[in-house]
């Protein structure tokens, strides 16, 4: 057996938060659309991810990479240096198959329970378990039933694998893998409701340095760091989201000092209200996110990738990229975005109404075609999107209908594909092609499939290279999926956006991940 042995995590949170002052009390977070929804099963949406990243723990986490060894000038996440959260370390036998985890003997959940082995198993057999959960993600990692989760003793806990699988270990550190207070929730579980689902959809059972301390949907949420986190004491006391739709009014909070970090600020505002503002520090990252259009391939006239071809050459890229962003992004060329190894520039697109206007006759609509865009309501930046989307169509015979939906509601129609078309970001936690290709496309994904593609040929591929151990090979097969997915286009890749923060001068203590979370233990305010 291989030791992986991890125990930088703690001695990096301590330097971080005496970096960040200990002294402050309170930050606020403006944001734009409603947090609620933060059981780590089912966890979508973006700011409920947020709370659950904060209010739970992983068996792992990433090790920080200092700002001054960053390559965008900002503390960082490294994903390519996994170190211990729940678990101390780590054993991997030699074939890849099992991997064995010391479980540290500190850790108490937000009821005061202590964590043990039997949190862990349980946890898979809950996500498992739940409808529309991530049960097909532990599937893709390799675990398929929670009888693979062997408990060795309180504090260890084996995996058995079948099969090597690459994207085991990274995918451990995501939020919806994060461990559960078992006891706590068998406590309030019923006939309908096994696995406290219900109970947890706006409740917190964790370990992490925070819980909720109150929630008032569509108003404010707050958050109260612990005073018995086994990492330590919490840089922030207490981190309030208050709910502002108001796009100027979030960066009027930021500007007179009311809101710490004001979030979902266009690039255009940023550029005209922000940049070089007295008090007002802008970090901006580019980032392996994408923002694209999802084409729902199960309905007409998308089901015809004639069609889906069309509109891509209807899309005005650059534009976008000039008018839209402001110069705060890259274009989009392939499936593995730009930042992520194996990416191939593989798009043939350009916009070219005319040819769209043809290819919409060779797919049988002479006199062009109806479709509806939907995006979520508090996005200023995919509205001015949808906007320009919709004059650029019009030019290839493509008549659009623009469909805002309130957050809430967006949620639910991008779970349930009930779309035409819609607008949707999207950013690998694991800057893995695979993983991302896995995540986007293939056919069991209930998470972010958004484009309801299915092909067998697609398919069996994927799962080969999850399972390979011969990198030359995954990278060929990695390429060989690229090709086939520009073939089919079944969502058009718009750009990758920069990652946009928003916040005041003395907020200290940010540091980069590729999901975007805030993550306030780290994080202070300087007297």
């Amino acid at each position: 057996m291989k030791k992986v042995a991890r125990s930088l995590f703690v001695v990096l949170l301590a330097t971080l938060v005496f970096s960040a002052g200990a002294f402050a009390t309170e930050m606020v977070i403006a944001l734009g659309g409603d947090v609620e929804g933060w059981d780590p099963a089912t966890v979508i949406f973006y700011a409920a991810g947020e709370i659950v990243r904060n209010c739970y723990d992983s068996l792992i986490t990433y090790e920080v990479m200092p700002a001054d060894e960053a390559p965008f000038g900002v503390a960082m996440l490294d994903t390519n240096k996994p170190t211990g959260m729940l678990a101390e370390s780590w054993d991997v036998s030699a074939d890849g198959t099992q991997y064995t985890f010391f479980l540290r003997d500190d850790v108490v959940f937000d009821s005061g329970n202590p964590l043990t082995a039997e949190d862990v198993r349980w946890t898979v057999e809950r996500g498992l378990a739940i409808p529309g959960g991530i049960g097909w993600l532990w599937g893709v990692m390799g675990v398929g039933s929670a009888d693979q989760v062997e408990i060795i003793d309180n504090l260890t806990v084996r995996f058995n694998l079948d099969q090597p699988n690459s994207l085991f270990l990274p995918s451990l550190e995501l939020e919806v893998m994060a461990i559960v207070d078992s006891v706590a929730l068998k406590a309030v579980a019923t006939t309908d409701d096994p696995y406290a689902h219900d109970y947890l959809f706006t409740r917190t059972a964790g370990s992490g340095p925070y819980v909720v301390e109150s929630y008032t949907a569509g108003s404010e949420l707050v958050l109260k760091a612990k005073d018995n986190y086994w990492g330590g004491t919490p840089g922030i006391d207490r981190v309030v989201y208050t709910i502002v739709p108001s796009e100027a009014t979030r960066i009027l909070l930021l500007k007179s000092g009311d809101a710490d970090v004001s979030l979902f600020i266009s690039p255009e505002q940023v550029q005209t209200q922000l940049l070089g503002e007295p008090g007002i520090n802008v970090v901006s990252i580019p980032t392996p996110g994408t923002e694209y259009l999802a084409l729902n391939t199960s309905i007409e006239p998308l089901n015809n990738v004639l069609v889906r071809k069309a509109l891509a050459y209807a899309t005005p890229y650059d534009e976008l990229l000039e008018n839209v962003m402001f110069g705060f992004g890259a274009r989009a060329t392939s499936p593995v975005p730009a930042l992520t190894k194996w990416h191939r520039d593989v798009s043939p697109y350009t916009y070219d109404p005319a040819k769209a206007k043809d290819l919409l006759t060779l797919a049988g609509y002479p006199e062009g075609i109806e479709l509806t865009i939907s995006y979520r309501l508090d996005n200023p930046v995919e509205e001015a999107v949808a906007i320009y989307l919709k004059d650029a169509y019009a030019e290839a015979g493509i008549d659009l209908t623009i469909d805002k939906v309130a957050a809430s509601r967006f949620e639910v129609i991008r779970g349930t594909r009930e779309y035409e078309m819609a607008l949707i970001y999207w950013t690998p936690y694991v800057n893995d092609p695979i993983y991302q290709l896995n995540f986007n496309y293939a056919s069991p994904s209930t998470c972010c499939n958004y484009g309801e593609y299915s092909s067998a040929e697609y398919d069996a591929l994927i799962v080969a290279a999850n399972q390979s151990t011969d990198p030359v090979k995954q990278e060929g097969m990695v390429n060989a999926l690229q090709e086939l997915l520009i073939d089919d286009t079944p969502i058009l890749y718009l750009y990758h956006p920069n990652r946009i923060t928003c916040m005041r001068d003395d907020v200290t203590g940010f540091v980069y991940n590729s999901a975007h979370f805030l993550r306030y233990f780290y994080m202070g305010k300087a007297e």
